[in-house]
């Protein structure tokens, strides 16, 4: 499974950082409440997330300006649609995010019991 390892001092608070290996990028944030890690393109435009700004827990499409909940990357504008979620694990001082090769084409319609 490729992978991707980086220190989080590296992550500057309040801030959407674009990684990129190979053909995959991926937008990381951190906020107080945590790190959150998805496939960096909006399911709206296909416009790249880490351009946009992050805010109280929302990270804000820098096209068109949908919003989304870094929680659970259910869009506040269109809740039909989500993010495309990356795994990742901490370990001691470093992130390390992992995914499944196809993982930038999956279908990101959220299911509807999904909270």
């Amino acid at each position: 499974m490729p992978h991707i390892d980086f220190p989080i001092s590296d992550l500057p608070l309040d801030t959407a950082v674009r990684v990129e290996h190979e053909q995959m990028a991926i937008v990381v944030t951190r906020t107080t409440s945590g790190i959150s890690a998805f496939v960096d393109v909006c399911p709206h435009a296909a416009w790249p997330l880490s351009g946009g700004l992050v805010e109280n827990g929302v990270l804000s499409c820098d096209g068109h300006g949908w919003e989304f909940d870094l929680k659970d990357g259910r869009c506040q504008n269109a809740p039909a649609y989500c993010l495309t979620p990356v795994k990742f694990t901490t370990m001691g001082d470093f992130l390390r995010l992992e995914w499944e090769r196809n993982l930038a084409n999956k279908p990101s319609l959220c299911s509807i019991g999904q909270q």
